[in-house]
């Protein structure tokens, strides 16, 4: 599974702007699979360009068409592409750090909005007229022949803030910056149980929480008693069991979609737990 924020940065074909903790990317698809999986340790906002993907977290699915943007939360995703276009958009990776600072020297900005606010991994921007100039003068400075100033992109980048913040079309981007704001460090808890489904390693986890993974495994089992590798295990089972008795999906799709390594290892250790095999216990459902 591909690190976003490292595959924009390593390719040297990919226009990029980098100023403070910020990297403001152009991005081309190359994925061959139409459905794949990737993730990122920092937050990001994606401006479609060209073409459309569908981005799938745990409880929904978000198609985000040329002119679009999609905020993305720090975490894995399934993503959905399709041929019948190219897709290039225009990303901006965000840090957690970033986020912190901006609020607390503007608190004014943010100081109506909810810490409590719940939010799915990804959140659509509602677009007005302000946010549609805003990032149509952001592609006149990006694509330029010239570079713009590291400094010219940060005021930009502020300027998006602002207008997100003090605008009341977006509210669960504010109140999740809020909760930024307060946190020294993610929470292991929303993170393995916003990611839980995807087939991420501990070391990567460790890294979407801004931890060492010794520091995560200490944190991850005074939160629940366990080690990660058995908690992911019976929570991915648990998963893909709600999927084998409320949807039609096929095995191979159940295992992917649940965080297993392979269709193989999801039937071997489903009938270990459950004393028969997914195919049969789904067949036993339909049954019912």
């Amino acid at each position: 599974m591909g690190n976003g924020y490292d595959i924009a940065k390593s390719t040297p074909t990919f226009r990029k702007i980098e100023v403070s903790s910020l990297m403001f990317s152009e991005y081309r698809c190359m994925q061959e699979k139409s459905i794949f999986t990737t993730w990122n340790h920092l937050n990001y906002f994606i401006y479609v360009l060209e073409g459309k993907k569908k981005w799938r977290t745990l409880e929904h699915s978000y198609m985000v068409n040329a002119n679009e943007v999609l905020f993305v939360k720090k975490g894995a995703n399934i993503i959905e592409k399709y041929f019948d276009s190219d897709f290039c958009a225009m990303v901006i990776f965000i840090p957690d750090s970033y986020v912190r600072d901006f609020m607390s020297q503007k608190p004014e900005i943010g100081a109506n909005q909810k810490s409590t606010f719940q939010s799915d991994s990804a959140i659509p921007l509602k677009m007005d007229r302000t946010l549609s100039t805003y990032f149509t003068s952001m592609l006149d400075y990006f694509f330029n022949q010239e570079m713009p100033s590291k400094y010219l992109m940060e005021i930009k980048f502020q300027e998006l803030l602002v207008n997100i913040l003090s605008l009341p079309y977006n509210p669960e981007i504010g109140s999740y910056f809020k909760q930024i704001a307060q946190e020294v460090k993610p929470s292991v808890k929303n993170i393995m149980e916003s990611n839980f489904i995807y087939n991420l390693s501990l070391e990567e986890f460790a890294r979407l929480s801004h931890r060492s993974l010794s520091t995560f495994n200490r944190d991850f089992y005074s939160v629940y008693g366990t080690s990660p590798g058995k908690w992911l295990t019976k929570k991915r089972l648990l998963h893909a069991k709600r999927l084998l008795e409320n949807t039609n999906q096929k095995v191979y799709e159940v295992a992917f979609d649940s965080g297993f390594e392979s269709p193989a290892h999801f039937a071997r250790v489903f009938k270990n737990e459950n004393g028969i095999t997914p195919l049969k216990f789904q067949k036993a459902q339909l049954s019912v």
